[in-house]
């Protein structure tokens, strides 16, 4: 195959992670009233700018940096390091942070490392990591459907680099058999 030409790549993406035992998704009050905030502030999907008319169903919200069945295994001071620095916006740099902190604890355990040592990490843990997590104006993106949930196009189905081909390529350009790129213009299909 000669690279330099348009061709197709076909990917098999398998993933084998450990996730933590996590309490059932539900929908919190602090996501439902921030997920309505921030579909009326950004009212089109942040892949390709359609609005809700235009794709054909409510814009959703995805949680973004911090993915909603991750909230139990991170470590929250680096995540308030990232977003104190601006690294995802003056929502989440604004973030009430002394508030999120409020009732903490910490809780200390052992690591485990590849070449047998062991090590004994205390971290911070907040009361309410929900506070943050299901705040879709610190910790949120607006999707529509597709880029959401799709196939072959949707956040949870495509390494995250494709996403950003389908958000920043070319209008016009065709990136699967069934999809070609459009910024916010009328939906065309292959």
């Amino acid at each position: 195959m000669d690279v330099t030409q348009t061709h197709e790549e076909v990917e098999t993406l398998t993933v084998d992670v450990e996730l933590p035992g996590h309490a059932p998704r539900t929908e919190t009050p602090i996501y439902a009233r921030t997920h309505k905030q921030r579909v009326a502030v950004d009212n089109r999907c942040w892949v390709c700018r359609r609005t809700a008319a235009e794709s054909g169903h409510p814009l959703e919200t995805h949680h973004h940096p911090i993915e909603r069945s991750l909230a139990e295994m991170i470590d929250f001071e680096l995540v308030q390091a990232d977003c104190m620095a601006g690294e995802y916006g003056d929502a989440a740099r604004q973030f009430d942070w002394e508030d999120f902190w409020d009732g903490s604890t910490t809780q200390t355990y052992a690591v485990t490392w590849e070449d047998n040592t062991v090590e004994q990490v205390t971290i911070r843990v907040p009361a309410d990591p929900y506070k943050f997590v299901d705040n879709m104006l610190v910790n949120g993106r607006v999707l529509c459907k597709e880029h959401h949930t799709g196939k072959d196009a949707g956040m949870h189905a495509m390494p995250f680099p494709l996403v950003l081909g389908e958000k920043y390529g070319r209008k016009g350009c065709r990136f699967t058999s069934s999809q070609i790129l459009h910024h916010g213009d009328e939906v065309k299909t292959a």
